[in-house]
């Protein structure tokens, strides 16, 4: 239930707008909402006026021919000319810049998600392990043939068959093949293993390449690379955001913001100017976000030429002005607090945007991107591809030695037994 305000009941208020451009006529619009419900509940009339001269704003509230102003971002300089009543929403600025193309998403062919570094050493790696496996086949199998001689054609096919089997497993469709010896079993154990991981990983990131939306490559994505970018920051004259800057020290963003853009001349006396210049790409516009949101589709073809760069800063808050000796303050204070309380004041204001202001500002927030595996993030996966071969080479010299080990061992019997049969 509203209280009745004594001040307002049956008043009649004279309410300006600040307005320069038609763009923000949907936000002024919801302010006129917000003014009507008070007006229904706190049981006063209104009469509403417009103007775009900042200085005839400042003279009309100052000679009580403005009662109210909507709607305007609290600064310094403004506090100390006129009464902020509570603040309708916060804002913060952000920088408008020319729209980025989206990356497509590209041809995907088979070798897209891993890097080529990567595929070459699994080339490598594929080879070495066939080599090391043939080796070992081979070693035992000429030690045991009656001449001892190498074939080399019979070697040569070996290679192949192996070669064959290796790359067969990474398709999980390998060739029949079963190693004999410890040694290639150890090395085959640990190329199975290996096989297994680099698998899993290629048939998570080939998905992903087809499953995210390619990134917005932003030309910033930090205040301070903003200062440092090529393009110029461009404000508008009697803003708040050319109060902001301005009285930003030298040295911090803000100062640097506001020289780089005195030096460039980038002042701009109208929103129409600031917006044509901020889509030739060599400007961006410094407001604040709600009214940012507004202009990104400024054409009002659909075609979003302008994006928000993923950077706010500078917390303020919107608020309706009044003069500092009026009698409405504290009626107006009331009503504006109960709208805020109510949650419609947020509903008109941050979640009612036109359609085609959401389609220009919403698909920005969340966007992902795939890329390729580089070698360096696949390096312990390699890493333990090495310790299988260098298990599988201590095996076959443990084996070596154990043999040579029992070799001498029967040579040593066997003359034993003969010297025992001489003597």
């Amino acid at each position: 239930m509203w209280i009745v305000q004594k001040d307002l009941y049956n008043a009649h208020l004279q309410v300006c707008f600040w307005e320069c451009n038609s763009h923000l006529d949907f936000f002024n619009t919801q302010i006129k909402v917000a003014v009507e419900t008070l007006k229904k509940y706190l049981h006063f009339n209104v009469t509403y006026h417009s103007t775009c001269n900042y200085d005839e704003i400042v003279a009309k509230v100052q000679t009580n021919k403005c009662d109210v102003v909507s709607i305007m971002i609290a600064t310094p300089k403004r506090t100390k000319l006129f009464e902020n009543l509570i603040p309708i929403s916060e804002a913060k600025l952000g920088i408008l810049i020319k729209a980025v193309p989206q990356r497509s998403h590209g041809s995907l062919s088979v070798f897209t998600p891993l890097d080529s570094s990567t595929w070459v050493l699994l080339f490598v790696c594929s080879i070495l392990y066939a080599l090391l496996l043939t080796s070992y086949e081979h070693k035992h199998t000429a030690a045991q043939s009656e001449t001892k001689s190498r074939n080399c054609f019979k070697w040569g096919k070996k290679l192949l068959d192996i070669i064959a089997y290796n790359f067969s497993c990474l398709i999980y469709k390998p060739v029949s093949y079963t190693p004999q010896h410890s040694p290639a079993r150890m090395l085959v154990s640990w190329w199975w293993v290996f096989v297994m991981v680099i698998v899993s990983i290629y048939t998570g990131k080939i998905v992903s390449f087809r499953s995210v939306i390619p990134a917005t490559e932003y030309p910033f994505t930090t205040l301070s690379e903003a200062v440092n970018s090529e393009m110029i920051p461009i404000v508008v004259h009697t803003w708040a955001t050319e109060e902001f800057l301005q009285n930003g020290t030298p040295h911090s963003n803000l100062g640097k913001l506001w020289k780089k853009m005195s030096e460039a001349n980038a002042i701009s006396y109208t929103v129409e100017e600031a917006l044509e210049r901020t889509a030739t790409g060599k400007y961006m516009f410094i407001a604040n976000v709600p009214y940012l949101k507004h202009y990104t589709n400024f054409m009002a073809d659909g075609n979003c030429r302008l994006m928000l760069a993923p950077i706010e800063f500078l917390p303020s808050y919107l608020t309706l002005i009044i003069n500092k000796n009026s009698k409405y303050i504290r009626g107006l204070n009331y009503g504006i607090n109960r709208l805020r309380e109510s949650g419609l004041l947020s509903l008109w204001l941050d979640h009612n945007l036109p359609l085609e202001m959401e389609t220009c500002v919403e698909p920005r927030k969340s966007l992902v991107t795939a890329t390729p595996l580089m070698l360096k993030e696949l390096r312990h996966i390699f890493t333990m591809l090495g310790l299988g071969l260098l298990a599988s080479v201590l095996v076959m010299v443990a084996e070596q030695v154990l043999k040579r080990h029992s070799h001498v061992k029967m040579q040593l019997i066997k003359m034993f037994t003969n010297n025992t049969h001489t003597g």
